[in-house]
């Protein structure tokens, strides 16, 4: 059981919990969650402490990052198939997994990588999809370390740059 201004991650969103109530809806006793990074209270989130959905769960840990840097290099890519590379990646934003994360991130940079030396121009679902999954893997990193996003990003593609020299 969390409380009162614990740092979570719902579904793919670093919140903060400010509060409980019991929903008029369900009758249910839930957190109410403002995300971390716009805490002004206009956008407020209703969770059911329950947490059934398994939707709500701990923020990264220092170890946990330590271990997806790495584990990152061992992170096999999608497969490369044009049609339906929207519903592969859809389908990893969906879980919970900071790997998969990492995973539509090699495979965005792999993908733009080799358009590009083809001297194609990029996929936006690649360029789409490697935004969102940035987003999600560095705020949560950068709540987790106090960096900003920026450091964030830099930190972990530098630490996993390093595991690839080794």
């Amino acid at each position: 059981m969390y409380k009162i201004n614990d740092v979570v991650v719902f579904r793919r969103d670093v919140c903060k919990i400010v509060g409980k109530h019991r929903s008029d809806f369900t009758g249910e006793q839930c957190y109410i969650l403002v995300p971390y990074y716009n805490q002004d209270g206009s956008v407020r989130m209703q969770v059911p402490i329950a947490n059934k959905g398994g939707h709500l769960r701990d923020l990264i840990t220092k170890k946990q990052i330590e271990d997806l840097i790495q584990n990152t290099p061992d992170l096999e890519t999608l497969a490369n198939k044009p049609a339906n590379m929207k519903s592969q990646y859809a389908a990893l934003l969906k879980t919970d997994k900071l790997s998969d994360l990492v995973r539509i991130i090699k495979t965005s940079y792999g993908r733009n990588k080799a358009r590009m030396e083809q001297h194609k121009k990029l996929a936006s679902i690649d360029d789409e999809y490697l935004q969102k999954a940035e987003k999600y893997l560095y705020d949560e990193i950068s709540v987790a370390l106090n960096m900003s996003f920026d450091e964030s990003k830099q930190f972990f593609e530098g630490e996993v740059a390093k595991t690839q020299r080794n």
